[in-house]
């Protein structure tokens, strides 16, 4: 698996969870930079040519997709269908705690909301996980 592909996507996860419910807030934006630093930075080590480490390629992501007001779910569909195609490459451990971050996120912003919740249920499938 590219690992800096994965990174992007993941940033693409995030985006769509925060985004659901119209807005990226603060609080959202703030956690997942956390989630970067402590969770995906530790995940894999692996950095770009110019040596950043490939869990940043997250935030860039996420940074990209609110100047360009993204569709969450146009995000959310990238997403699953990377998933989709190296689901054999992503442990399932990685996978509970791509859901345990993204749940997270939908958390952090007055609860989950439906939107949200929806998205989560969808990712869950994706994911093979309970």
């Amino acid at each position: 698996m590219d690992y800096q592909e994965f990174f992007i996507e993941t940033g693409r996860l995030f985006y769509a969870v925060a985004m659901a419910d119209g807005e990226v807030q603060p609080s959202e934006q703030s956690l997942i930079l956390d989630i970067i630093r402590r969770n995906l930075k530790e995940l894999e080590s692996s950095s770009d040519a110019f040596g950043t480490a490939n869990a940043y390629y997250t935030e860039f992501e996420m940074e990209r997709l609110i100047d360009f007001k993204v569709e969450p779910i146009e995000a959310f569909n990238s997403f699953v269908d990377f998933a989709t195609e190296n689901l054999s490459d992503i442990s399932p451990e990685l996978r509970l705690q791509l859901l345990q971050m993204a749940e997270n996120v939908a958390e952090s912003w007055n609860g989950v909301e439906h939107s949200e919740h929806d998205l989560l249920e969808r990712l869950k499938k994706t994911l093979g996980v309970k």
